[in-house]
């Protein structure tokens, strides 16, 4: 199987032992669903066109538990039952035919057996089936009904049991949120499992969630889902007359804040640490659920820097790789949009694609930014891949009438190459002018020993280091003023990228996107040069250009 969710020994044992309890007989309230499915994309499943997780299996007339998952992903998108928000918005004829698949899980995995069996896909699963279950059991007879029940009490107990092994962060959040809802929906579990998983969320909530809003994990997708999460189980209780724990509460408004912050000018979230761009209804709609109103804008949160001037909004990565092993070396990479439409961007989390675009996409010039002779600025380490962390990161901004600056430091290459990295930002205070200046340098015997080691493999005498400029592919872009400049097309607008201090050229890059089937052939801009003596310095702009005709400047105020 390519794609798998199989449990561990200790999720099937408890699994077979949460088949002996009593089965719950009614549905006491159903938490109202906090998303909106898709009626076209339900009739799709019903036809055979399974799209879970970015990747398209054709199964027409098959059951989709006999399909081979092509990915992990598919798998627990499948297993997970998220497609139920799409069956309820279906009209009857596709929800009769998706209802069987559900009836069909039940049969073949409900009493503890077969795959999907893990703390958090549980409590995504029961999650949605206790939001959908009116319509689940609406003309599904008496029989199913009891078999459903039987099922529901079964993936209750089994979390009550298993929720704390679930690793911390997003699965433990979304196994208590499966508790939540059983406790409030399902008859006889309005105490224990209710206190109990209500208790979850908030000692997760406490643990998991910094002062500033942010998550170890540094993913801003993976915040956006635990934000949703979080809302959904404070509304569902309030709905219900209960008030949230404490902390789950008072995660709230930290979430939603470092959220805003992380959001380019087209809503998507800036694309790092294994994170996608989300989907910008979704995120739209649970900051509205949770009746958070913005607050002072946010310049700093979860390790990153937000740079904001008038149309022009650029997400700067100036702490070291998170905790969690799908973190990516994109220490000092950012991410630009000018009003709605991504500039430059970083090629996005690879996992989606397979092991080898996995690693690939964790690399530093997978992002925009700089590395020292084709190395990252951390390099993976054990088993479990996890990067390790430069001894020094520093990043200091200031503002004044002009723009902002940000004036950063690390030295992920000392180690290896003896070499610190300086980057130096400054966004003008109109957002048309964005500066930068990347410097790295060798100080002391020590550093200047292991540069030089570096400088004379291959008598080559020096150490390269490349900037590079992932593109959105919706840039267009090209060389100009004999190879000296690039000029990039964004819809209406033309922006002008310049470098001095090395070789400027436009190649290929990709953009790998989680709701495509496949990598997408996009562009970037790289600057080439090197360290001579201990040091080596690159200036660049990216600037946009005057003059471009009253069909720009109706774009500028339409993004405005």
């Amino acid at each position: 199987m390519t794609g798998t969710t199989s449990p561990s020994r200790a999720d099937r044992m408890h699994a077979f032992l949460a088949r002996f309890g009593r089965a719950p007989t009614a549905i006491v309230t159903a938490p109202e669903p906090l998303w909106t499915g898709d009626g076209a994309e339900a009739r799709r499943l019903a036809s055979g066109l399974l799209r879970f997780a970015g990747a398209l299996v054709e199964a027409p007339g098959k059951s989709p538990w006999d399909v081979e998952p092509p990915t992990a992903a598919w798998s627990e998108a499948l297993h997970g039952f998220d497609w139920l928000d799409d069956f309820a918005a279906a009209d009857p004829e596709t929800r009769s035919a998706l209802r069987l698949w559900l009836f069909d899980w039940i049969g073949r995995c409900g009493g503890g057996a077969g795959p999907g069996w893990r703390p958090d896909l549980t409590g995504r699963r029961l999650s949605r089936w206790i939001a959908h279950a009116p319509l689940i059991l609406s003309g599904a007879g008496p029989a199913r009904s009891r078999a459903f029940f039987r099922a529901l009490g079964r993936q209750t107990r089994f979390l009550a049991r298993r929720w704390r092994a679930a690793p911390a962060g997003l699965p433990r959040f979304r196994a208590a949120a499966g508790l939540v809802h059983a406790g409030l929906a399902l008859e006889g579990a309005e105490g224990k499992t209710l206190a109990l998983g209500a208790a979850a969320l908030g000692r997760e909530a406490a643990r998991s969630v910094w002062q500033d809003g942010g998550i170890a994990a540094r993913n801003p997708e993976a915040l956006a889902e635990i934000f949703a999460i979080l809302v959904w189980a404070a509304r569902s209780l309030e709905e219900a007359g209960r008030a949230p724990a404490p902390e789950h509460a008072a995660a709230l408004p930290r979430l939603a804040a470092a959220l805003r912050a992380l959001r380019l000018g087209d809503g998507r979230l800036a694309r790092f640490h294994g994170g996608g761009g989300g989907d910008p209804e979704r995120i739209d709609r649970a900051l509205s659920a949770s009746g958070i109103r913005p607050a002072a804008p946010v310049r700093e949160t979860m390790g990153f820097h937000r740079l904001g001037s008038a149309r022009t909004t650029i997400l700067f990565d100036a702490a070291a790789a998170g905790e969690s092993a799908a973190a990516h070396a994109s220490l000092f990479c950012f991410e630009m949009s000018v009003g709605r439409r991504p500039l430059v961007v970083n090629c996005g989390p690879g996992a989606r694609f397979g092991e080898e675009w996995r690693r690939a996409a964790r690399a530093t010039a997978a992002h925009s930014g700089l590395s020292v002779d084709e190395t990252s600025s951390a390099r993976l380490s054990g088993a479990a891949g996890r990067l390790t962390r430069p001894g020094h990161v520093s990043a200091v901004r200031e503002e004044d009438e002009s723009g902002v600056w940000l004036v950063a430091e690390h030295d992920g290459w000392l180690g290896s190459h003896g070499l610190v990295h300086h980057r130096r930002l400054w966004l003008s205070a109109d957002g048309t002018d964005f500066r930068g200046e990347d410097r790295v340098d060798a100080t002391g015997p020590g550093p200047r020993e292991i540069f030089d080691v570096a400088a004379g493999q291959e008598g080559r005498g020096s150490v390269p280091f490349t900037i590079r400029f992932h593109l959105h592919p919706e840039a267009e872009a090209g060389l100009f003023l004999a190879g000296s400049a690039a000029r990039l097309r964004l819809g209406p607008e033309i922006w002008v990228m310049r470098a001095s201090g090395g070789a400027l050229s436009i190649e290929e890059s990709v953009w790998l996107d989680e709701a495509r089937a496949a990598p997408r052939a996009t562009k970037q801009v790289v600057v080439r040069a090197a360290a001579k003596d201990y040091r080596g310095a690159v200036k660049w702009t990216f600037r946009r250009a005057e003059g471009e005709g009253p069909e720009a400047r109706a774009a500028a105020e339409a993004d405005a």
